[in-house]
């Protein structure tokens, strides 16, 4: 086994001029130092170009290549990950930064306990403010239920088998692309990323890989994630958001309608693969689960477009379809009554995130 591997990193950038510098940076850091980072720029139309050569030419490690078309963040990584030349492959975002340590920790974790995926914890970062959601009771909790039905080395939570299935009945999230290593030729067997997605596509590419190989959760923090107000997903401040007058923003709703279906079209791949899946033991439970998430996406853009009595009566009827609720069913009937103004009883089943 090679102990110093080449490691490709990818990293999607679309206009990131002003903040790219500061994701790579956190990679020349490392301290392990045999990487290659291929910066895949989808079509930018600021001067990306020009902070990534002029990191470049301090630095032959680091590569600049561009779509030919605009392919989105899927279309981005997978053009990265063709021209890798690692042994190993890794992401990060353009917005984003590592500690110092993760390459080091992930690849000493891999060869260590023979697994063919790692993964790392995070904490999230909004302006100043650091939130470090795994210290929370809730986490922890659900780390140390990890911990006792699987392998445990060192740090890492060591999953053979029930991954998927772990992973749909867990209320919250432990694995994320930007702290993924693998190896390459697991491309061979289970493909690249889905680009007809724009959100949730790393969800997608990142489950192919449970209950089929061996993974390793490293469970302490090796990135910074920021939540900035330019990214696809964190397009503002949801905890300053009243949901109660976004219909007078029409920008603002228009974009909370489209990450709506884009969120719901990745829960329904889910849900047919959790469909298909002969091997979950407790296969009500996760569709029960999928069923709420997709509930709560379609009340919520009912909700949000109140105002707009036909397309909010068809969302709530989507939302009855997955699920009902003393929630969609108020909705319904005060659509159909026409009564207008908001509800503090039915705004907090509203979902946002």
């Amino acid at each position: 086994m090679n102990s110093n591997p080449l490691i490709s990193i990818v990293m999607p950038a679309y206009n990131r001029a002003g903040v790219i510098r500061s994701a790579i940076e956190s990679i020349i850091r490392q301290t392990y130092t045999n990487w290659e980072l291929i910066v895949v720029d989808d079509q930018s139309t600021d001067n990306t170009r020009e902070v990534i050569e002029e990191i470049a030419k301090d630095d032959n490690r680091v590569h600049y290549i561009v779509n030919n078309r605009s392919k989105g963040p899927g279309g981005a990584r997978n053009s990265g990950m063709l021209h890798a030349k690692g042994e190993y492959l890794s992401f990060l975002d353009s917005d984003d930064e590592w500690y110092d340590c993760h390459l080091q920790d992930s690849i000493d974790t891999i060869q260590r306990t023979n697994v063919d995926v790692s993964f790392a914890l995070w904490v999230e970062q909004h302006g100043t403010n650091i939130v470090r959601n795994f210290d929370k009771e809730v986490e922890q909790d659900l780390l140390n239920k990890m911990r006792k039905m699987n392998r445990v080395d060192g740090d890492a939570i060591l999953f053979n088998e029930s991954l998927f299935e772990q992973f749909l009945l867990h209320t919250r999230n432990f694995f994320q692309l930007n702290t993924m290593m693998f190896k390459r030729e697991l491309l061979e067997t289970y493909g690249l990323i889905d680009e007809q997605f724009y959100i949730g596509e790393d969800t997608t590419f990142i489950i192919r890989f449970f209950d089929h190989c061996k993974i390793a959760l490293i469970t302490k923090p090796q990135s910074v994630y920021y939540q900035s107000p330019d990214s696809v997903y964190f397009f503002c401040d949801r905890r300053q958001l009243e949901p109660d007058h976004l219909y007078q923003n029409e920008v603002l709703l228009n974009k909370f309608d489209e990450l709506g279906h884009r969120s719901i079209r990745v829960r329904m791949q889910i849900r047919d693969k959790v469909i298909k899946d002969k091997q979950l033991k407790n296969k009500k439970i996760c569709l029960l689960n999928i069923n709420i998430g997709i509930a709560k996406k379609y009340y919520t853009l009912s909700y949000l477009h109140r105002y707009n009595r036909e397309k909010a009566i068809r969302y709530c009827r989507l939302s009855l379809k997955y699920k009902v609720s003393i929630f969609n069913l108020m909705l319904l009937a005060r659509l159909f009554l026409s009564i207008k103004g908001g509800s503090g009883f039915l705004k907090k089943a509203v979902d946002l995130w």
